[in-house]
């Protein structure tokens, strides 16, 4: 039976129209993945407010997101916080470097094993001349602009992306069971595996939040316990700053490096060296390790897919390919399983 032209103009018409919404929500797409990753991972609590509490959905979305809300501002003030305290300290350092150079090199220095040597001919260039070494920084800050703009500009826009996220939770938590009974319709229409991916997507994205909120507790008490023992001034405040950087891929080394850096100036090299291994064997072995643990729990995948997933996802995807790895490689190695079980009858 030939099709008329009419049907085949409405066709072209349907692609084109959806190929049109789809560049629309395409801005955000990635606010949109992060409003549901939150509203996924805070369900129990929002059917607790609902049948429990007997709130309703309107006022318990409400109470949720002004809640997220605290949570997304509360760690941005208590970082602006703990800068302005230090401001005039490392404005006071920074201006007598450029005045009067590098101080006289730790002995410990060109001891170091590889890049010591280098290292102390490095410092010996700048050693009390604060004009070189400012050109240099300058140089450096030339070269590097590009970088710090891009840097700069993709942390501003993540802050807003954020932002919308939570705005767009509120949606998603009021509506969440209609949205749930549509998706898994269309879900069993395309397969009779569907619904059941879809729950597997769900236990994947909680396993995933509970390992990263996990993992950033464990390596803040870590933190603090070596911090604490090692001497270390605001131990309490680092540990807070080792919780907030442990959700970003290495982000504790930039907590723990500067404080064995800090020790090493003091002159307490053996504690300097102590926070060292502190940081690189234990704080950040928990992101390695207790992470991919935590996840596994949400999905029957090994252990080690679980890490690739997780690890990939971040190269291939950004900081939400935390989230999208381990569930999209969950969802690959549930469709294998399927795939190999029926082959096998």
């Amino acid at each position: 039976m030939e099709r008329s032209t009419d049907y085949w103009l409405g066709i072209a018409a349907a692609l084109a129209l959806m190929l049109a919404a789809a560049l629309v929500v395409l801005p955000f797409l990635s606010a949109l993945l992060w409003a549901a990753i939150v509203t996924i991972t805070l369900w129990p609590l929002r059917d607790a407010l609902v049948l429990r509490l007997r709130l309703g959905a309107n006022l318990s979305a409400t109470l949720m997101t002004l809640a997220l809300l605290a949570i997304l501002v509360a760690p941005i003030a208590a970082a602006t916080v703990v800068l302005a305290n230090y401001t005039d300290d490392l404005l006071g350092q920074a201006r007598s470097l450029m005045q009067n150079g590098l101080p006289e090199p730790p002995a410990w220095l060109a001891a170091l094993p590889l890049v010591g040597n280098w290292l102390a001919e490095q410092w010996a260039m700048y050693r009390n001349d604060g004009s070189a070494l400012l050109a240099q920084l300058l140089v450096l800050l030339e070269q590097h602009r590009g970088l710090i703009l891009k840097a700069a500009t993709g942390l501003s826009s993540g802050v807003a992306e954020l932002l919308l996220a939570v705005f767009l939770s509120f949606f998603l938590l009021r509506d969440g069971h209609r949205i749930t009974i549509w998706l898994d319709g269309g879900a069993r229409r395309l397969s009779q595996e569907g619904p059941q991916l879809l729950r597997l997507t769900a236990r994947t994205i909680e396993g995933v939040v509970y390992g990263i909120v996990g993992t950033a507790l464990v390596s803040g008490a870590l933190g603090w316990i070596g911090y604490a023992l090692a001497g270390v001034p605001k131990a309490f405040t680092l540990a807070l700053l080792t919780f907030l950087g442990a959700f970003i891929p290495f982000g504790t080394v930039l907590v723990w490096g500067p404080a064995a850096v800090w020790l090493f100036q003091q002159g307490e090299t053996g504690w300097a060296m102590f926070v060292l291994a502190w940081g690189a064997a234990v704080i950040s072995s928990a992101d390695n390790v207790i992470k991919p643990l935590l996840i596994s729990r949400g999905s029957s995948m090994p252990f080690v897919m679980t890490l690739i997933g997780a690890v990939g996802g971040v190269i291939a995807f950004g900081v939400i390919g935390v989230f999208i790895g381990p569930t999209l490689t969950a969802l690959a190695w549930f469709l294998a399983m399927q795939w190999m079980s029926r082959s096998q009858h």
